[in-house]
C-alpha cells in the first residue's frame, strides 16, 4: 500500500489573511465554503511575523488562523516559514546571506535570500520548525507540513567561504586524495591540478570555461546542500509529528535540483505548475510536467500551486480563457494529481504578486475566476473515487538530471542543444496520439514497459547498460538518440568511442558528429521513399550488427545511416542519429508502439487528450478537448458513466470547446 493516499481530493490555495483587515477572514470562510475549499496553504513566508527579533515569538495571529480554519472544516497545509528570513537576521548575522559567483554578497530584501550552508541559518530555522511542530502537533487543522518553498529557485548556488570550505571537505570525503580528484575530474587539463585541498575552488567567475567534471560535482554538491536544508526540517517534523504527511513543492521544468534524489525524503510529490496559457501552447507542456512529477515516486502527486488565470512574471501574462483552468485541472488529475491548490486564494494588495491571479480576485466573488473555481470545487467530491488510482502507461521516457546538467553546460558540439526540448520531441508526438508515457529515472525497473525511450543519454551511469540489455533481450523495444553513451558518471568520455556501453545493444559506433546551424537542414530518406527533415545534429555512424532504416539526404555523409535498428535477443534497439521533424516522430513512434501492441487510449481528433487511471478494479477514462471549438469523439466500445455530468454516454459524442469527460464503465 502506498504511504501517500489522501482521504479525499484536496482543493484550496495559498492563504494569507494576516495581510488583510481582520474582518476579511470571516468573509473568506464563507467564500471557501461556497467554493468547496477544504485546505489552505498558510505560513509560507511568515518567519518575520512569527519572530520579530531573536528573543520574541508571536504565534497568536497564527493560532487564530489555525483555529478559524478548523472551526470551518478547512485543514492546513502548514508552511514551516523558512523560505524567507527576517530582516533582523540579515542585519545581525550577515553570513546567512548568499554570495554569488563573483564573490559579491547579496542584500536582504526578497524571498529565499539565504545561504543554504550557513550554520546560523540552519540553527535558527531548526528552532523555528521545532516551535511550530510542538505548538501545532495536536491541532485539528494540521493536515500536512509544507517544508520551505520551491527550494533553490531564487538562490541556485552559494559561493561564500562557508560553502567553499564545505565543498572542499565534501570532495575530500568523496575522493580521498587530491591526486584522485585530479584524475577523476581531469583537472590536469589546462593545468588546473590541485596539490592541497585549500587550492580547490568551485566554479566561480574566472577567465574562461571551467572543467565540466568540476561543474558537475558542484551541481551535485549544491543539490545535497539543499537536501540537507530540507532534511533538517523533515527530521524535526518526523520526530514531533510522525503521523503528519510532509512535502515540499517542486517546480515544473526545473533543472537546478535533482528531484530523483529528493523523492524518497518526502511523503508525496507536490509541484508548482504554471504552463503558459497562450492559445498556441502545446497541451503536452503540462502533460510532460505531470508525467515527470508522477514518475519521481511512481505514485499520485499534488498540484500544490497553479494559477486560476494569469501569472505576473512573463513578458506578457496571458489570461486562461474561460474553462481552461478547469480543463487543465482535469488534465492534472488524469495524469496523477490527487489535489488542486492555487496561488493564491485572495489577490494580494501589495508586493510583486498583486497582479498574479487569485481564486478571489480584487473585484471579489462577482468574477469569472471565482465562478470557475467554485464550479471546479463543487464537482471534485464526485471524483473522489479516482483518488489513489494509477495512471496506465506501457511506454517510458528515461529522464536524468545529471544528463540534463552535463549535456547543456558542455562546450560543443552545439550551444543549441536543449535537453528538455529533446524530451518534448518524443513526448509530444506520443501525447498527440494518446499513448500515455511514464517519465522515469535511469534506475527504475523497465520490465513493466513495452517501449523505453532515452533521448540524449549523454551520461551512462553504472547499471544502465545492463538494465537496457536485459529489457531488450527479453523482448522490449529501446530507442535512444544522438549524443548518447558519451561519458561516464564523472563526465569522462568512454574509451572506444560513442555510444560507449550502449554499443552492443545498438550494434553501431559513432565515428563523428555534425552540428548544424539553425538555418541548415538535412533530410532523412526512408527505404519506402518518404523523406523527412533532419535538424540540429547528425551522427555519422559505423554499423556493426545494426540495420539502416533511413539515410541522410545531403552533405559529405549523404547516404550514410540516419536511423538504425538492431535485433538483440527477443527485442529491438533503435538509434535516431539526428533530430527529425514532427511528421517523422509521429509516424515512427506510432509504428514502434504498434509493433509492441501499444495502441492509443482513444483515436481522437487533434488536441483531444485521453488517459486512463485504474485502481485495479475500476478504470477511469479521461477525455479532454484542448481545442477552442467543438469536436466529435468516438469512445471505445461500451457504455460509460460520466462522473462530471452524472450521466451515461456511448459511441460518438460531441464535446464542447475545452470540455472534459471523466468516464467509467
Amino acid at each position: 500500500m502506498k504511504k501517500f493516499e489522501l482521504p479525499n481530493i484536496y482543493f484550496g490555495g495559498d492563504y494569507t489573511p494576516e495581510h488583510f483587515p481582520k474582518d476579511v477572514m470571516a468573509e473568506d470562510m464563507l467564500l471557501m465554503k461556497k467554493a468547496g475549499v477544504n485546505i489552505a496553504t498558510i505560513n509560507v513566508f511568515s518567519w518575520g511575523q512569527l519572530q520579530p527579533d531573536e528573543d520574541t515569538w508571536c504565534f497568536e495571529w497564527l493560532d487564530e488562523i489555525m483555529d478559524t480554519l478548523a472551526a470551518n472544516g478547512v485543514v492546513a497545509d502548514l508552511g514551516t516559514a523558512t523560505a524567507s528570513t527576517p530582516a533582523w537576521m540579515a542585519k545581525k548575522y550577515p553570513e546567512i546571506l548568499p554570495t554569488d559567483e563573483t564573490g559579491l554578497r547579496w542584500n536582504h530584501g526578497s524571498r529565499q535570500c539565504f545561504n543554504p550552508n550557513s550554520p546560523k541559518y540552519r540553527e535558527l530555522s531548526a528552532t523555528l520548525v521545532r516551535k511550530l511542530a510542538e505548538r501545532y502537533k495536536d491541532h485539528p487543522a494540521l493536515s500536512m507540513w509544507h517544508v520551505n518553498n520551491e527550494l533553490s529557485q531564487m538562490v541556485g548556488q552559494d559561493f561564500s567561504e562557508i560553502s567553499i570550505n564545505k565543498f572542499r571537505n565534501w570532495c575530500k570525503d568523496k575522493y580521498g586524495t587530491c591526486e584522485n580528484l585530479n584524475q577523476r575530474l581531469g583537472l590536469y587539463f589546462w593545468g588546473n591540478n590541485i596539490y592541497d585541498w585549500d587550492e580547490l575552488m568551485p566554479p566561480m567567475k574566472t577567465a574562461h570555461q571551467h572543467s565540466t567534471s568540476l561543474l558537475l560535482e558542484w551541481k551535485r554538491f549544491i543539490n545535497e546542500c539543499y537536501m540537507e536544508v530540507a532534511k533538517a526540517e523533515i527530521d524535526i517534523l518526523r520526530e514531533i509529528t510522525p503521523d503528519v504527511l510532509i512535502t515540499t513543492n517542486f517546480l515544473y521544468e526545473y533543472k537546478m535540483l535533482d528531484y530523483h534524489a529528493w523523492a524518497d525524503m518526502i511523503d508525496f510529490i507536490s509541484v508548482s505548475s504554471f504552463p503558459d496559457p497562450k492559445t498556441t501552447n502545446h497541451p503536452g507542456e503540462a502533460a510532460l510536467s505531470h508525467d515527470i512529477m508522477r514518475g519521481l515516486k511512481d505514485q499520485p502527486f499534488v498540484l500544490l500551486e497553479q494559477a486560476p488565470s494569469q501569472v505576473n512574471w512573463r513578458l506578457a501574462n496571458v489570461n486562461k480563457k474561460p474553462g481552461v483552468m478547469r480543463l487543465w485541472s482535469h488534465q492534472g488529475m488524469a495524469r496523477g494529481s490527487d489535489g488542486f491548490l492555487f496561488f493564491q486564494w485572495r489577490a494580494s494588495v501589495h508586493g510583486s504578486e498583486k497582479f498574479h491571479s487569485a481564486m478571489v480576485p480584487h473585484i471579489g466573488e462577482n468574477s469569472r475566476a471565482f465562478r470557475e473555481v467554485t464550479q471546479l470545487g463543487n464537482e471534485l467530491p464526485s471524483l473522489s473515487e479516482v483518488v489513489g488510482s494509477d495512471v496506465q502507461a506501457d511506454v517510458a521516457i528515461v529522464m536524468d538530471y545529471n544528463n540534463w546538467w552535463t549535456c547543456e553546460f558542455t562546450p560543443g558540439p552545439t550551444a543549441l542543444l536543449n535537453y528538455l526540448e529533446n524530451l518534448q520531441a518524443y513526448h509530444y508526438p506520443l501525447h498527440e496520439q494518446n499513448i500515455t508515457t511514464d517519465v522515469v529515472p535511469v534506475d527504475r525497473d523497465f520490465s513493466k514497459y513495452k517501449v523505453v525511450i532515452a533521448p540524449i543519454m549523454y551520461m551512462v551511469k553504472p547499471g544502465f547498460k545492463e538494465a537496457v540489455e536485459k529489457f531488450v533481450a527479453e523482448g522490449g523495444t529501446f530507442i535512444t538518440t544522438f549524443f548518447s553513451g558519451v561519458v561516464n558518471e564523472d563526465d569522462e568520455v568512454f574509451n572506444g568511442g560513442y555510444p560507449g556501453p550502449l554499443s552492443d545493444v545498438l550494434g553501431l559506433k559513432v565515428e563523428e558528429f555534425e552540428a548544424m546551424k539553425p538555418y541548415i537542414k538535412n533530410s532523412m530518406k526512408m527505404k519506402d521513399g518518404q523523406e523527412f527533415e533532419a535538424r540540429l545534429w547528425c551522427d555519422i555512424l559505423q554499423l556493426d550488427s545494426a540495420e539502416s532504416l533511413a539515410e541522410y539526404g545531403s552533405d559529405f555523409f549523404k547516404g550514410s545511416p540516419a536511423l538504425t535498428v538492431n535485433s538483440f535477443g527477443k527485442g529491438k534497439a533503435y538509434y535516431v542519429a539526428t533530430l527529425p521533424d514532427k511528421a517523422f516522430m509521429q509516424q515512427f513512434l506510432k509504428q514502434v508502439c504498434a509493433e509492441q501492441g501499444v495502441e492509443p487510449v482513444v483515436d481522437a481528433p487533434e488536441n483531444v487528450e485521453a488517459v486512463v487511471r485504474s485502481n485495479g478494479d475500476q478504470d477511469y477514462l479521461f477525455v479532454m478537448n484542448h481545442n477552442y471549438e467543438p469536436v466529435d469523439v468516438t469512445l471505445p466500445e461500451g457504455e460509460y458513466f460520466d462522473l462530471l455530468t452524472q450521466s451515461t454516454v456511448e459511441g460518438t459524442i460531441s464535446m464542447d470547446a475545452v470540455q472534459s469527460l471523466i468516464l467509467k464503465k
